[in-house]
């Protein structure tokens, strides 16, 4: 979704009076205020050599209008070729009197060549009671012909930062307090604050869907209630993922009602913000987020197969594979048994150290200790103490982001990502000490700390 503003591009309107000699005709009604129609920019895997695919860009304006608006569209070539991948397309899309919803069809060509994403833009004019989020949007063609059979060469470990540069804004979940946590409106706002790298958790439904949930259950952060397990993908798109947020705390269930500002976007009794759609209020899909972030950094947090009959991990390699996703993507889990599952069916692409081993390797490296090489991920994911890992028995108590520790990963080539951190105070420790990447629930401040420079940052 384009958050960039553009200069409208309207349409040149001719209009004639006609003449009468009677003072006593009525005039016509002032228009209503205009809506605001939002073309959805969107990715899509390309196809198979010889078939043909589509890229469909979801279009809605945010309130109907009693007279049709019309879009007229064209499509311009970006690094995707017209004719060559994709075919070309100019027209126009009219919703009706009452009309929010439509959607424009740009069909792709599929090939066998192994290359990066390609991409093409959607220039769109308006006419009517309306006005357009964005004249421009992008279609996205995902690379679907590599395959995923071999492990990835970390000789040059795309997740570590150069000595002394700033570490990675890790959206942890988008941003737990400054957003309704994993939702599209959360990730779609922290992309545009400037937040480099998107977490998300995924688990698998009932029908085997996968979705973006950081619970076993739907209880804490919805309307509903039950086990992700237990429902199937319908289920879950009828709850409010924004039910209990609210802005700068979280999801305290004990807030007065006027402090759940999101609350009821999801279900149409409450208007989105100008941009959104109440869909991206809902608990989203993998897939969903695929679609609409190609360029963005993901972390895709695996969880448990809890009922083990849906193939949880090789789903999402498939899906991985599919838009093209692997070296810009880094798969974490806290369970050895799903990080070595996954790594199974997809080696290429880049996974972080699961707890058991990385628990051995961290307790390893103390002191005189180093890290052995690990080829086969390319980052630690740790706390910067053991207070934060609930597996950790009560008294015992471990520094785990320090120097010594920083030096150890480095050297053995792995990242240093730290989770969660949420002052600003450990926040400027982090960066003194060198870490890669700081995971958080406050990205906004995470972002504002990296826009200020070094020399001028503080908390006071």
């Amino acid at each position: 979704m384009m958050r960039i503003k553009h200069k409208l591009l309207l349409p040149l309107v001719i209009s004639a009076t006609a003449c009468s000699d009677s003072s006593d005709d009525p005039l016509p009604p002032p228009p209503g205020p205009a809506s605001l129609v939002t073309v959805v920019a969107q990715a899509a895997p390309e196809s198979a050599a010889g078939a043909m695919g589509t890229v469909e860009f979801p279009v809605y304006m945010d309130q109907p209008q009693p007279d049709a608006v019309s879009l007229r569209y064209e499509t311009i070539d970006g690094s995707a070729t017209a004719d060559e991948d994709y075919l070309p397309v100019s027209g126009e899309l009219t919703l009706a009197p009452g009309e929010t919803r439509g959607v424009i069809t740009v069909e792709t060509l599929g090939d066998a060549d192994e290359e990066a994403a390609e991409t093409f833009h959607l220039e769109v004019q308006i006419s009517g009671n309306a006005e357009l989020h964005a004249t421009t949007v992008t279609g996205t063609l995902a690379n679907d012909d590599t395959e995923c059979d071999a492990p990835f060469d970390k000789t040059n470990n795309p997740w570590r930062v150069e000595a002394g540069a700033d570490p990675l804004n890790y959206a942890h979940r988008g941003g737990v307090i400054d957003f309704p946590e994993n939702t599209l409106y959360a990730y779609y706002e922290v992309a545009a604050a400037g937040a480099d790298v998107l977490e998300m958790d995924v688990y698998q439904t009932a029908d085997n869907e996968l979705v973006i949930l950081h619970d076993l259950d739907v209880d804490r952060t919805t309307d509903g209630t039950g086990l992700v397990v237990d429902l199937t993908l319908a289920e879950l798109r009828e709850l409010d993922a924004a039910y209990w947020f609210v802005p700068g705390e979280g999801t305290p269930h004990d807030a007065a009602d006027s402090a759940y500002t999101f609350r009821g976007i999801a279900t149409g009794d409450q208007t989105p913000p100008a941009g959104y759609r109440p869909e991206d209020f809902r608990i989203p899909t993998l897939e969903e987020a695929l679609r609409a972030f190609p360029d963005k950094l993901i972390n895709i947090e695996l969880k448990p197969d809890l009922d083990g009959a849906g193939n949880y991990e090789q789903q999402i390699a498939d899906l991985l594979q599919r838009y093209g996703r692997s070296t810009d993507v880094i798969a974490a889990s806290f369970v050895d048994e799903a990080a070595n599952n996954f790594k199974a069916v997809a080696p290429c692409v880049y996974t972080s150290v699961p707890l058991d081993q990385g628990t051995a390797l961290v307790l390893g490296s103390q002191g005189d200790g180093i890290i052995p090489p690990v080829p086969e991920h390319v980052a630690f994911q740790v706390p910067p103490d053991t207070s934060q890992i609930q597996q950790v028995p009560e008294g015992f108590f471990l520094r785990v982001v320090t120097e010594d520790f920083i030096a150890d990963a480095h050297a053995a080539n792995l990242a240093v990502q730290v989770w969660t951190v949420n002052t600003c105070e450990e926040m400027l420790e982090m960066m003194d000490l060198g870490v890669d990447a700081i995971m958080t629930d406050r990205p906004l401040l995470l972002e504002e700390l990296l826009n200020t420079p070094a020399e001028e940052r503080s908390c006071e």
